[in-house]
């Protein structure tokens, strides 16, 4: 019985997709590239004495977040992007950097797919006590994402080797066996 079981529910580590990651950069370089286009022929103008404020802060402030983001994406995958390993204790983050820390099965409650993202929502008794556990950057992150969503942790498969809905089916099918799910 316990050789079955093992079958069933092996231990499961999902790992960064390369090709993902690739298509991010591309995106994050042209939205940088873009912005700071915007924001030279904004000054250009403003050497004639037709300086616009409101443009120049939104794609300047734009292009400097990218830009944050751009390196925080390179940082993360240099030195281990965000991973997931999927046991019989719960859901835990292996990564050394930023990691998201452990939920058991038993913190939570119900595992859902966001319609038409690739977003699986982790709906979670005590959202403070998982938050308390993460990283402090991943914590803001997660915090930030769903701050308006009362116990609900929110897992991005985009950067990851795996789709949505293969994400949201590994985890009912743990939380079916290991869980304790509540209305």
């Amino acid at each position: 019985m316990a050789g079955d079981e093992d079958k069933d529910f092996p231990e499961i580590e999902i790992g960064p997709s390369g090709a993902k990651f690739a298509i991010t950069i591309a995106i994050m370089c042209l939205m940088i590239g873009g912005a700071f286009w915007v924001v030279l022929r904004i000054v250009e103008r403003g050497q004639e004495g037709e300086l616009e404020l409101l443009p120049l802060a939104i794609c300047g402030g734009g292009g400097l977040v990218a830009s944050v983001w751009l390196l925080l994406s390179l940082h993360a995958r240099i030195y281990g992007q965000p991973r997931f390993r999927i046991d019989a204790s719960g859901i835990s983050d292996p990564s050394d950097r930023f990691n998201l820390g452990a939920i058991s099965w038993d913190e939570i409650r119900d595992v859902r797919g966001m319609p038409h993202k690739q977003v699986v929502w982790v709906l979670v008794d005590d959202k403070k006590a998982v938050l308390a556990r993460m990283h402090p950057l991943r914590r803001a992150i997660i915090w930030f994402d769903s701050a308006f969503a009362r116990n609900i942790i929110k897992l991005n498969a985009w950067r990851l080797d795996i789709g949505r809905d293969r994400l949201l089916g590994i985890l009912a099918h743990y939380h079916r066996r290991f869980g304790n799910p509540r209305p």
